[in-house]
């Protein structure tokens, strides 16, 4: 981050250009847009009296950094209706064509209205990244509700990095508006919102519920809404605005089914009293599974040819509460003891869980020192 003095050759080395003019510099330069503090378009050509006392820092009020319009140096459209999809006026259509990028908005050196200022370069921070980056899964299981929930990656929020709350819309902080997000395919779309409104610096996410409609894949691109939507809400005029221009992602949302295989295997002892085990536990679906309920049951069978399931039930052990991120699997090991073996039974051992999980029976195998 840049310090004071700053000169001339401190704002190049910045900004990736060879030249000793600061309006050069400004208008050729690379700015990183997602740095608070960066050149903008404001009409003061000083704004040193909103630094602290110490001049080490920007001072906890000052406000020259939002620019005129609260925007924050970025080429920001607003709306005030959502339109559809088939008008190229509109928001939605403009949405989904991805034709509302948050570019950097330079100021033009106007004096009186967008003057040149090296302080503006004062913090400035050339590796800011992004507030808001990839959604975080794209294969989104259902549950029995038909529901599930959309979520972002948001980056660690510091001092010097534009943040969810430093952005006005019509006036209002991004604190005041909803996550939205528009899910279409061809000339089909729904529009979904997230149930609170922002919170600078917290997790972003859309929940939702009753989506029996919208199993399959579709395209989804998020936006900034004033207004409250569930699947299915008539519109309504508002503000809206995309999301730091993030254009579409291809997503899968599946009906609800099994997310979670599980797969016991276990082995006598010699003796025939004890079962040793390993459970595994494997999470096909993108997002954590918290399960609960789990636990391991032990059936007898008469003969090969019966259902385990219909066996006698001789023992259950409880495993208790698991979680299993997406796309990966988990075991635990243990021994089931205060068995007496009976040779004339079939031994069959199977996990369970609550939940959409799906497990076999599994035949205990026989001890390695057991003669064939």
């Amino acid at each position: 981050m840049m310090s004071l003095p700053i000169g001339m050759g401190d704002i190049a080395a910045a900004v990736g250009y060879a030249s000793g003019d600061l309006g050069t510099l400004i208008r050729n330069g690379v700015i990183n847009k997602f740095s608070k503090f960066k050149p903008v378009g404001n009409g003061a050509l000083d704004y040193s009296s909103q630094m602290n006392s110490g001049r080490t820092e920007w001072a906890s009020g000052a406000t020259w950094w939002k620019g005129s319009n609260g925007h924050c140096g970025l080429s920001i459209q607003e709306f005030t209706d959502l339109g559809s999809i088939s008008t190229a006026s509109a928001f939605l259509y403009k949405l989904k064509n991805e034709q509302l990028p948050w570019n950097y908005e330079r100021p033009q050196g106007t004096v009186g209205s967008q003057p040149y200022r090296a302080l503006d370069f004062f913090r400035y921070k050339g590796d800011a990244e992004p507030p808001v980056g990839a959604l975080a899964a794209t294969d989104i299981w259902l549950d029995n509700n038909y529901a599930g929930q959309f979520d972002w990656d948001t980056a660690a929020a510091d001092a010097y990095t534009l943040g969810l709350g430093d952005i006005l819309l019509n006036n209002q902080a991004m604190t005041n508006y909803y996550l939205g997000v528009l899910l279409w395919k061809g000339s089909t779309y729904y529009i979904i919102t997230s149930s609170s409104k922002f919170v600078a610096g917290g997790s972003i996410s859309v929940p939702f519920t009753g989506a029996q409609s919208l199993v399959g894949s579709w395209y989804m691109v998020p936006f900034i809404s004033s207004r409250q939507y569930s699947i299915g809400s008539s519109y309504q005029s508002g503000i809206y605005a995309s999301l730091f221009g993030i254009g579409n992602t291809e997503i899968i949302l599946h009906a609800p089914g099994t997310i979670v295989d599980l797969t016991v295997f276990a082995v006598w002892n010699s003796a025939g009293t004890a079962i040793d085990y390993e459970l595994y536990i494997t999470n096909n679906g993108a997002s954590t599974q918290n399960l609960t309920g789990v636990g391991i049951q032990l059936r007898t069978t008469t003969s090969g040819s019966q259902a385990p399931a219909s066996g006698d039930l001789v023992k259950t052990v409880n495993v208790g509460s698991l979680s299993v991120p997406g796309k990966e699997s988990i075991s635990r090991m243990g021994t089931i003891t205060g068995l007496s073996r009976n040779q004339s039974l079939i031994y069959w051992i199977q996990g369970y869980a609550d939940g959409h999980t799906n497990s076999q029976y599994q035949q205990i195998e026989e001890p390695e020192d057991q003669p064939e």
